[in-house]
């Protein structure tokens, strides 16, 4: 069945490209342009300012999509072709978080089946698959492979719950968390078991408050609480032993907040995050 199915989604892939290739050049006269961005600058106690700026542009024609990413320093991270063939394959090329690589998806029986080929020799082909079972969504990456990573989220009596498991040949990461609404209280935790912190993901929404688990020493766990009352946050990570405090107060487009690392100094900063 993996053979068969990592079959079909090639052929589609090679034959996604003469169709690209050799696509008449009038069906890609513009029809629309768009630009946003987000710019984020923080400036600390000490006086030192940093900040990042990402310019997105898309652009629109009957045959497909363009979408350029460029950051503060000119380097261009993206830049893919989005586009639909015969009406059931999703086609990407190009490079995405810098990666260049050609990407077709389908639909099968409720269950988007991804084929994705890195640039380069001797890359393998990385196939993906999500759905949804019931009140749980399921997603895998490089399941062919056996640090596959799989996740799982789903929403029990009000209470959003999810996790994340990879098996690698260093280790193995295990990453619970759960996120519930209390009184006007916003509740979110927690827990990572890290075997192998270099390809550990942080991911988005509750995973996020852990930080960059990147840093976590292997063979240990990293354990984040946070609460939120309107534009106040309060935030608790473990990381390697060692607990860091975290104060948040968001107003508008600025961020004051405090951070205290246990045996360090505190450090206090304000922030600004402008997305247009």
């Amino acid at each position: 069945m993996k053979t068969l199915l990592r079959t079909a989604l090639v052929s589609a892939a090679l034959v996604a490209t003469p169709y690209i290739a050799f696509a008449d050049e009038t069906v890609a006269e513009t029809s629309n342009v768009a630009v946003s961005g987000t710019y984020e600058g923080t400036i600390t106690d000490s006086g030192t300012y940093t900040q990042t700026l990402e310019l997105v542009g898309a652009i629109s024609a009957d045959a497909g999509i363009v979408t350029i990413g460029v950051d503060e320093d000119g380097d261009v991270n993206d830049l893919y072709i989005e586009t639909t063939l015969m009406n059931m394959f999703d086609v990407r090329l190009g490079k995405v978080d810098s990666v260049t690589g050609m990407k077709v998806s389908t639909d099968v029986a409720g269950v988007t089946v991804s084929a994705y080929q890195p640039s380069g020799a001797n890359q393998s082909i990385e196939i993906g698959a999500e759905t949804t079972l019931g009140p749980i969504d399921f997603t895998g990456e490089d399941l062919l492979d056996d640090d596959r990573l799989l996740s799982a989220g789903m929403d029990i009596a009000g209470i959003d719950v999810g996790g994340s498991y990879q098996k690698t040949t260093t280790g193995t990461n295990k990453i619970m968390d759960a996120g519930l609404t209390v009184s006007g209280f916003q509740v979110d935790v927690a827990h990572g078991s890290i075997g192998d912190a270099s390809v550990t993901k942080t991911g988005d929404s509750k995973h996020a408050l852990l930080g960059t688990m990147t840093t976590a020493t292997n063979g240990t766990n990293v354990k984040g609480a946070k609460v939120t009352l309107g534009d106040l946050s309060a935030k608790v990570v473990n990381l390697n032993s060692t607990n860091t405090y975290t104060m948040a107060l968001n107003r508008g487009i600025m961020t004051y907040s405090y951070e205290q690392v246990d045996g360090g100094d505190g450090t206090a900063s304000v922030g600004v995050k402008l997305t247009f």
